[in-house]
């Protein structure tokens, strides 16, 4: 057996004495011949160039399928930074970056050699030895060289070990950039040097960093610390948990935790039943677990004052977690669970909507929450695999050890919900901002990720939420509304450069918006809403209502649009204006926890209405007393949702103010439309009382569902029309079939040029 063994022993000795091929050979891809004793090749020396080599050979190790692993895959990574570096270009952000990179290559090349030599000298003259120290070296146990426990390293290789090589494979691939790959790198140093110093080869020599005057072994330790691993940081402790504090006791945070989601989950999405409950919430985030329970208190009546410690406790939260830097999902999700019901500031432009959308997405891209997780359902799709690029996925273990959960299996059925819950954080938060940006006017910040591309049938799942077809049925039309956008514009942009015919136009934009639109509600009504009647919930049906609303609105006043195509979208968005206020008025009873992103697209709406009603007036339309009723029930809903229980105090209350002031002025001649009028004016049109005595009948109408005309007949214009109790089919055969003056020309009606959706400057409607 010594016989078999001592040439293997000797032939591995000579391997790692071996010199490395110079860059010039390898790059040529050439045997690299360099005489005893030489420093230049032969190669370089007959072609008179620099020859320079690694300091130790980097090849592949026999019997291995991956080149490099663990440590020297470390290091042959910087080595190529470094040596793609060159002044003048972008590859380091500073000259103190190359240089930490220098300082680590240092310690690891050191690290390499002690542990080499090392070997040699415990190997002696038994060829055995020396193969089990090769063995222990190879890639196969990389796992037990960086500090796994030879019992976990056995479980993963029974399990999959192709899979488990891939993780691998990827946790230097994902180095994306300097500064990770320094973290990485840092990380196999802090795990290799322990073990390298008790194995008997001694402390490296001390060097002092360059740019510090500190002692190395403080500079040592700031490294590991700053490169080291990423933990979340989590906001708990007796100091933050509003149970230690007496703010709310945990009988009271089970009835405000199951009122939650009982009747807020269906406009908050994202927290799912099973994993977040009380215990495991409060173990994970204080700011979540108070956001929870003052959410529920806001909506709950004779629960004031529990409602006002904790805001006021959440508040300060929101404060610590900004300034301490605290990141966890639940923290993401805390942020997602205020957003809808925040407090009004002094101006509409004061609320705190953008700085916690800005700190949601800054956390959850810390986290990694946009990238797949190769244990994800979605990764079974082999052009997924093939498609989604290295850095756009995470290992299933990693995402649990970044969450805190390192030692749950991922392949567990915890595991996989702890898993889902990131997921489905990452398409609450894509839906929310979009949301928040259409609402505002403002351009989208959250990046498309191959998740959001793909989640399609995310919510098909063993493992899905009651919500998560909700949450992806409006993803999915969020993420292709853009698109739509662009294929309409470039219509009319084609249109005007080659003068076609406008009904031609016309026809093909129909033909675009009505397949989109009609493809979306053939599908999901049957998967998230009554099969019965094919009805989507009242408030997945106000987002889809207003995102076609949004649609029309962004390209009504497109400059290259024939006049056709400018009277179709002008019809079409009055139709979904009129449709986001009927569903509005027919839904009010579930959506009592209408959020504020809703409450400004109700507004939005009405605002389009107002606009087309009151040009529509001006040229004798007889569908303006309807369109202005339709808008009095819905500021009437707006008042009552806002107002309802007492410590709501909801937005809504004030756009339904400022909308019934609006309201009163539209009411009046076109022509002294924007002056104040005395109260017995002889300026008022005909049709303004009527619409006075329909308002004021409503006003002393105090049920919930749709107004009941409380008027007689004969003080009815013959073709009025009561839009609030009509189907979506019948309010756009009313438009088309009613007389609206769609067909003249609208100089006065204009959006704000940015964005088309920039409405909340009031003054433009008064």
């Amino acid at each position: 057996m010594s016989d078999i063994s001592a040439p293997n022993s000797n032939a591995d000795v000579r391997d790692e004495e071996r010199l490395a091929a110079c860059f010039n050979c390898k790059k040529s891809k050439l045997k690299c011949v360099r005489p005893s004793g030489s420093v230049t090749c032969s190669r370089c020396k007959q072609r008179q160039l620099e020859c320079a080599a690694p300091l130790f050979h980097v090849g592949r190790h026999k019997g291995v399928k991956n080149k490099h692993s663990g440590l020297e895959k470390a290091v042959f990574q910087i080595e190529q930074a470094l040596r793609r570096s060159h002044p003048g270009t972008e590859q380091f952000q500073s000259d103190e970056q190359a240089a930490e990179l220098r300082y680590l290559l240092e310690r690891s090349r050191g690290l390499l050699n002690a542990e080499h030599r090392h070997k040699r000298r415990c190997s002696g003259t038994s060829g055995n030895e020396v193969y089990r120290d090769d063995a222990s070296h190879s890639p196969q146990n990389t796992s037990t060289s960086l500090g796994t426990s030879p019992s976990q390293a056995g479980s993963r290789e029974d399990g999959a070990p192709s899979q488990k090589m891939d993780e691998d494979q990827l946790n230097l691939d994902d180095a994306e950039n300097p500064l990770q790959l320094l973290a990485r790198t840092s990380e196999l140093l802090s795990s290799i040097s322990p073990q390298a110093n008790a194995s008997g080869g001694g402390r490296l020599p001390s060097k002092s960093f360059p740019s510090r005057g500190q002692p190395a072994n403080d500079h040592d330790g700031d490294l590991q610390k700053f490169f080291g691993r990423f933990q979340p940081r989590l906001d708990v402790g007796e100091d933050l948990d509003p149970v230690e504090l007496g703010l709310v006791s945990l009988a009271e945070a089970e009835t405000l935790f199951a009122y939650f989601f009982e009747k807020l989950a269906h406009t908050r999405w994202g927290i799912d039943p099973i994993i977040h409950t009380v215990d495991f919430v409060r173990s994970r985030s204080a700011f979540l677990f108070t956001s929870i329970a003052a959410a529920s208190a806001l909506f709950s009546p004779s629960m004031e004052a529990l409602y006002k410690r904790l805001s006021n406790h959440r508040q300060k939260l929101a404060s610590l977690v900004m300034s301490r830097r605290y990141k966890s999902v639940e923290i993401v999700l805390a942020f997602m669970v205020n957003i809808p019901w925040i407090s009004a500031g002094e101006h509409w432009a004061d609320d705190e909507t953008s700085t916690y959308m800005s700190m949601a997405l800054s956390i959850a891209l810390d986290l990694s929450l946009n990238k797949i997780i190769l244990s994800s359902p979605l990764m079974d799709s082999p052009f997924l695999r093939d498609s989604v690029a290295m850095s756009d996925r995470i290992s299933a273990r990693k995402a649990l050890a970044m969450d805190g959960f390192g030692d749950i299996d991922p392949e567990s059925l915890t595991g996989r919900r702890i898993l889902r819950r990131r997921e489905r954080t990452w398409l609450s938060l894509f839906v929310l901002e979009r949301g928040v940006c259409l609402a505002r006017g403002r351009s989208y910040a959250l990046p498309m990720s191959p998740l959001i591309e793909n989640c399609d049938q995310w919510h098909l799942s063993d493992l899905a939420d009651r919500w998560d077809g909700s949450i992806v049925s409006v993803a999915v039309l969020r993420r292709d509304l853009a698109k739509l956008i662009t294929t309409i514009r470039l219509i009319c942009d084609k249109n005007y450069a080659s003068s076609t015919n406008e009904a031609s136009v016309v026809e093909r934009l129909k033909n675009e918006i009505t397949m989109f639109f009609d493809r979306w509600y053939q599908t999901w009504p049957v998967q998230i809403g009554d099969r019965e009647q094919l009805a989507l919930p009242p408030y997945v049906e106000i987002l889809a209502s207003h995102t076609r609303l949004s649609m029309y609105s962004s390209v009504i006043n497109h400059s290259t649009a024939p006049v056709a195509a400018r009277h179709f979208f002008r019809s079409a968005g009055l139709s979904s204006a009129l449709n986001v206020l009927r569903v509005a008025v027919q839904g009010e009873g579930q959506l009592r926890s209408m959020p504020n992103n809703t409450a400004i697209m109700i507004s939005f709406a009405a605002c389009f209405a107002l606009r087309v009603s009151a040009v529509a007036d001006g040229r004798g339309s007889s569908l303006a007393p309807s369109i202005r009723a339709l808008i009095g029930e819905t500021i009437d809903v707006l008042e009552r949702i806002g107002s309802t229980p007492i410590q709501r105090k909801g937005l809504s209350c004030l756009f339904a103010g400022q909308l019934r002031e609006i309201l009163k002025l539209a009411s009046r001649p076109s022509e002294s439309g924007r002056n104040v009028l005395e109260p017995n004016g002889g300026g008022v049109p005909e049709n303004a009382s009527i619409f006075t005595d329909m308002n004021a009948a409503h006003m002393t109408n105090n049920h919930h569902g749709p107004m009941q005309m409380q008027m007689s007949t004969t003080s009815l214009p013959p073709d009025y029309l009561l839009f609030s109790t009509m189907s979506n089919d019948q309010l756009n055969e009313a438009i088309n079939n009613t007389d609206v003056v769609l067909d003249t020309l609208w100089e006065d009606f204009q959006f704000q040029h940015a964005s088309e959706l920039d409405w909340m400057d009031w003054s433009t409607f008064i």
